[in-house]
């Protein structure tokens, strides 16, 4: 089980929260080791509308390290190559940081994920990054950085049955 660290703030402490249903009961016992980190996967996503082809990609994503950061675009950044959100980032971020496959979210302010690569690079410099683009993407952003750091691309199918696109078609279809 991966969990994020987070500070309390009433009392500056550093906690993790650990679901009931874990297996793991007050007074046992656990190992928390930055160093068993190895290969982190980085997914940059909208999740406007979401859907079972966005959750595909996260679960796909996460099978390929042992830390999933997502990086949720934030408005201007999704507008900078399509169509404005229809969600906030805030519920756009709720969404994602919910999901079982993600282990944290970053807010991206960009296409390009290249400052938040950088960050987690600065934080865990001698782990393999991992960036994840659908395989619709034929240009990826970030790419010359993750080659540079001797990163790795992954790019699982793209689930053609869903997508925004086709969703938004479907609404418009069953309000005529």
């Amino acid at each position: 089980m991966k969990k994020i660290v987070w500070s309390n703030k009433s009392n500056g402490q550093l906690c993790i929260t650990i679901p009931k249903d874990s297996g793991i009961k007050e007074g046992d016992v656990v190992n928390i080791s930055k160093d068993k980190i190895t290969r982190i996967v980085y997914s940059p996503i909208t999740a406007d509308l979401f859907h079972y082809g966005h959750l595909r990609m996260l679960e796909l994503a996460n099978e390929q390290g042992d830390l999933h950061i997502c990086g949720v675009l934030t408005d201007e950044a999704i507008k900078s190559y399509k169509a404005e959100p229809i969600a906030s980032l805030k519920e756009r971020m709720a969404i994602v940081s919910a999901l079982r496959p993600v282990d944290m979210i970053m807010v991206q302010k960009s296409k390009d994920p290249t400052d938040n690569l950088k960050q987690i690079r600065d934080n865990f410099p001698h782990t393999k990054i991992i960036l994840v683009y659908g395989s619709d993407w034929k240009e990826i952003p970030g790419t010359d950085f993750i080659k540079n750091i001797g990163g790795e691309i992954f790019q699982p199918d793209y689930y053609d049955k869903l997508s925004t696109k086709k969703v938004l078609q479907k609404m418009l279809k069953l309000k005529k």
